[in-house]
């Protein structure tokens, strides 16, 4: 679960930020929702809590993080990986990229530039639709 502490509007698009409630990580949402559907997370309002999925927006790359794989999942119509720091945070990553990367420990390393909002409570984004 996600605390909503902040949104930075601009003309199309916003950053959210949100505190994960389990490891106190604050990660910075990239949420271009609204330019593609009526339907987007618009609804979001500071310090309520959601239920989101964050995925990273990137590739796979010795100098990028290193994740732990834990699962495939679909959000929407899309397939991506489930995937954690270290720290117990977790993100969705595209499923293809990384199904013949993993390791025997189910390691990788990823390098992503940005982080972006796909669904929050049972309302994901247009893209993953």
């Amino acid at each position: 679960m996600y605390k909503l502490l902040s949104i930075e509007e601009s003309v199309a698009t916003r950053n959210l930020e949100l505190k994960n409630l389990n490891t106190n990580t604050i990660d910075l949402c990239f949420d271009d929702a609204a330019v593609t559907s009526f339907k987007n997370f618009d609804f979001m309002e500071i310090n309520e809590i959601y239920d989101c999925k964050i995925y990273l927006f990137g590739e796979l790359d010795d100098a990028g993080e290193n994740l732990k794989y834990i699962k495939d999942v679909a959000i929407g119509s899309r397939d991506l990986s489930e995937v954690a720091n270290e720290k117990g945070d977790v993100y969705y990553i595209d499923k293809i990229s990384v199904s013949k990367f993993i390791n025997a420990e189910k390691a990788l390393n990823y390098k992503y530039t940005r982080k972006d909002i796909i669904q929050v409570n049972n309302v994901v984004h247009p893209d993953f639709e």
